[in-house]
């Protein structure tokens, strides 16, 4: 019934456009074809993906040159580029090195007071770094432990890569501060500014799930099996070299304006918030705390080609209809009008399970333009449902193909993945739970 109820739909949008739209609706659905296979394959980066499909929407005359390339100077982008850039300088303060003699005062330590130690010092790591610098700054420490003990090398990485993925940019400080911007690029063809996530939206929607799964962690770390260790992997992580003091205080004094300027973007409004990362990068530029060839590297990274992408994906299935299809259709296949509570268990499970098998990054681009057409079919609120699918997407913690994190975790530490499911499953189970009663009590699917 289902399935005849969204070929009806289909027929009737084709019906009642020109026979131009429905060509430009056929392209549209072969191009979004395309971006499926390749972000589920990883056969090329995600920006290349992104930047092949506006092409395409160009030569098969779905939108005209302008259109496909706004992505270059939307808003989203101009904001994001400059803060990753921002957010890497952290990196090159005397921030990590402090941190990495905390944990050396750690090494004396046992029982929870250790494991919390490392899930803390993980948790803070998570929101300066990207996971595999992370992770291998935390291999230092960890490498250092008996490999026939309690706290093996093996059982630690294992804990040290899922809380990674719970904590990943959880909060709005750091590379944390970009991911609200990132998950809207996917999305913001279709909708109006007002559901467009905010700096603090993710952070609300993700912190339940990290609490209770840091505490499931703590207690039950025993529950990792202590597998060999491969040393031979593990690469020595250089400090940044030093910087003097004058431009380590610029670097935290620039972060620290940003941040003001995210937290008061109703005062300022949102054109003054967007442009501010831009201009804390040329401050940090000009008074010559950053090189130029280090600068041009990271704006032109994948990450920022994808997020120019996507949103133009997402304009183009808005134009041509398919956006409203893909809404109706998966409405119809959740029953018409689904409970909130239903709405939100559905893509929270679905893309928990996605996202061990691709990629975290892969599982947000594809499923955040499928939350949002669901959405606004059904008249749900847009930032829950997309929500919904994004933090799930973190928790890619069963399976080593679903991150790099992970996959560091597995190899590294040679675990077998079925070993692992006596811990990862009770976590995935229990962190689902937690996600759902979040989204539902700061994000109701209705409200």
């Amino acid at each position: 019934m289902n399935s005849a109820r969204s070929l009806s739909f289909f027929i009737k949008k084709c019906n009642e456009g020109e026979i131009e739209m429905n060509v430009q609706m056929i392209m549209a659905l072969c191009i979004l074809l395309f971006m499926v296979v390749m972000l589920l394959t990883h056969k090329l980066p995600y920006g290349v993906t992104a930047m092949i499909c506006c092409v395409l929407f160009v030569f098969t005359g779905v939108l005209d040159l302008k259109t496909a390339f706004s992505g270059l100077s939307s808003s989203t982008t101009l904001m994001i580029a400059p803060m990753i850039v921002v957010a890497s300088a952290l990196g090159k303060t005397s921030l990590i090195h402090r941190l990495r003699g905390v944990m050396g005062k750690l090494q004396g330590k046992s029982g929870l007071l250790l494991i919390a130690g490392m899930c803390g010092m993980t948790i803070i790591l998570s929101q300066l770094m990207g996971q595999v610098a992370c992770i291998s700054v935390m291999l230092l420490f960890i490498q250092t432990f008996d490999e026939d003990g309690e706290y093996s090398p093996s059982r630690l990485l294992f804990l040290v890569a899922t809380i990674n993925c719970l904590a990943t940019s959880k909060f709005p400080i750091g590379m944390g501060a970009t991911m609200p911007g990132t998950i809207t690029s996917y999305y913001q063809g279709l909708v109006g500014p007002e559901d467009y996530l905010g700096i603090t939206d993710f952070f609300k929607a993700g912190i339940l799930p990290l609490i209770v799964g840091t505490i499931y962690c703590i207690f039950c770390y025993r529950l990792i099996p202590s597998g060999s260790f491969d040393k031979s992997q593990v690469k020595d992580v250089k400090d940044a070299a030093p910087i003097s003091k004058k431009d380590e205080y610029m670097i935290f004094g620039v972060f620290a304006v940003i941040m003001l300027g995210f937290m008061f973007t109703n005062q300022l409004g949102s054109d003054i918030t967007n442009v501010i990362p831009s201009a804390g990068l040329l401050v940090l530029i000009v008074f010559g705390v950053l090189e130029i060839p280090e600068v041009m590297k990271t704006l032109t990274c994948d990450m920022v080609w994808m997020v120019a992408g996507m949103s133009v994906v997402s304009t183009a299935l808005s134009k041509t209809g398919v956006g409203e299809l893909i809404g109706q259709t998966v409405l119809n296949i959740l029953g018409g009008h689904p409970s909130g509570l239903f709405v939100s268990i559905v893509f929270c499970v679905a893309c928990a399970l996605m996202t061990n098998f691709m990629s975290n990054m892969g599982t947000m681009a594809l499923m955040s333009p499928i939350a949002a057409f669901t959405a606004l079919a059904g008249g749900m609120n847009v930032k829950a449902v997309v929500l919904c699918c994004c933090v799930s997407a973190w928790l890619a913690f069963v399976m080593p193909t679903g991150c790099s994190g992970t996959m560091m975790a597995f190899g590294i530490g040679n675990q077998n993945p079925l070993k692992t499911l006596k811990f990862t499953l009770p976590l995935l189970a229990l962190t689902l739970v937690a996600l759902i009663i979040g989204i539902n009590i700061f994000f109701p699917i209705y409200g």
